[in-house]
C-alpha cells in the first residue's frame, strides 16, 4: 500500500503527485484548524475519531481530494476496504493521482476482485504517469495478484521503465567484467584483485582496483546518444584518464584522449576480451608515433573468484 503521507517528506512528494484541488469551507480559519485536527488524529493512528473527522471535511468540500485520500487511508488501516475504495475513487476523479489508482488496485486485491485490481494497476502504471518510480508491484497487499499473468506483463513494463539499462543488449554489453576477480601478468605474478560491481540500475559499471600500494576505480557506462561506451578513470597517483569506444568482436575497445609527454603525442587504447566465463583479459597499449606501431603497457589475465560455499569439502563433494 502507497503511503505517501507517512512523513513530512512523503508529504511534499505526494502533494506534487495527487495536485490536490481543494474547495475551501468558510471561515478559512475553520478549514484549516479542521485539517490540522484531523492530521494529527491520523498521525496519532486514532483512526475511528480520524475518519469522523475526514468525513465531515469531505460532506463540507466535496472536492477536497487530499481530504478523500486520507479518509481512504484511515479507512483501510480500518479493514473498512469496501468505503475505502469508494473514497480512493473520488480522489483519483479530483487528482488523478497514479498513487491513488496504485492504492485502490491494492484494495481490490485485497477484496480478491483481480479484474478490478488489474484493471488500476494498468491505469497507475500507463506510460503517461511518472511516478511510478514511487510504486512498489512487490507490496504484499497485491500477493492474489501474483499468479495473473495480467500482472506479471504490467510487473515487466514498469520495470522496464524503472530499469531500462537492465534490458538493453548493448548497456550490458560489459557484464562480461562484473565479479570479483584475481589479477595476474602474463608471467602469472599476482598483481592486483578487482571488484567490479553494476549500480545505478545497471546503466554504470564501477571498477574497484587492489594492487601493492596502490589503487584505483573507474566509471564505465554505454551512452545511447553517442552509441558509444565510456570509462573514467582516476588512481592513487592522481593521474585521470578517459576512454571512450565500442563492443566489438566480443570485446570492449577503448581509445584514450591523446596527451602530451616530453614533447610527443601520445595515444592510448585499452580492451577488454572476454575470453570465457572464468576469464577476462585487459590490454593496454600506447603509441607515440600516431598509431602506426603500438606498445603494450600492461596485459592483465583476471581470474574469476569462486564463490566460497562452491569449494570442495574434504570429500571432494
Amino acid at each position: 500500500m502507497f503511503r505517501p503521507y507517512k512523513s513530512r517528506a512523503l508529504r511534499f512528494v505526494a502533494a506534487a503527485i495527487l495536485l490536490c484541488a481543494t474547495q475551501p469551507l468558510a471561515p478559512a480559519q475553520s478549514v484549516e484548524t479542521a485539517r490540522q485536527n484531523a492530521d494529527r488524529l491520523f498521525q496519532a493512528k486514532k483512526w475511528p475519531e480520524a475518519a469522523l473527522a475526514y468525513e465531515e471535511i469531505v460532506k463540507a468540500a466535496p472536492d477536497d481530494g487530499r481530504a478523500w485520500y486520507q479518509l481512504a487511508m484511515v479507512r483501510y488501516s480500518l479493514g473498512r476496504l469496501g468505503p475505502a475504495a469508494d473514497a480512493f475513487r473520488a480522489s483519483i476523479r479530483i487528482t488523478g493521482s497514479p498513487g491513488a489508482m496504485f492504492n485502490l488496485a491494492c484494495v481490490y486485491a485485497r477484496l480478491n476482485e483481480n479484474d478490478k485490481a488489474v484493471e488500476w494497476l494498468g491505469k497507475a502504471f500507463a506510460p503517461e504517469n511518472k511516478a511510478i518510480y514511487l510504486l512498489d508491484l512487490n507490496d504484499p497487499d497485491l500477493n492474489s495478484l501474483h499468479g495473473d499473468p495480467r500482472y506479471k506483463e504490467i510487473w515487466l513494463a514498469a520495470d522496464k521503465r524503472k530499469n531500462p539499462c537492465m534490458y538493453s543488449a548493448e548497456a550490458r554489453r560489459f557484464d562480461f567484467w562484473v565479479g570479483e576477480w584475481d589479477v595476474f601478468n602474463p608471467q602469472g605474478r599476482k598483481d592486483g584483485t578487482s571488484v567490479i560491481q553494476r549500480f545505478a540500475g545497471g546503466c554504470g559499471i564501477l571498477e574497484n582496483w587492489t594492487s601493492v600500494g596502490a589503487g584505483g576505480k573507474s566509471i564505465n557506462f554505454y551512452d545511447p546518444h553517442a552509441g558509444k561506451w565510456f570509462q573514467y578513470w582516476i588512481g592513487a597517483d592522481g593521474n585521470p584518464a578517459r576512454y571512450s569506444g565500442l563492443y566489438k568482436d566480443g570485446a570492449i575497445r577503448y581509445e584514450g584522449e591523446p596527451y602530451t609527454q616530453n614533447g610527443k603525442q601520445v595515444l592510448s587504447r585499452l580492451t577488454f576480451f572476454n575470453v570465457d566465463a572464468r576469464t577476462v583479459r585487459q590490454l593496454a597499449e600506447q603509441s607515440t608515433d600516431g598509431g602506426n606501431t603500438w606498445t603494450v603497457t600492461y596485459d592483465y589475465k583476471y581470474v574469476r573468484r569462486e564463490p566460497a560455499n562452491s569449494v570442495p569439502g574434504p570429500g571432494g563433494e
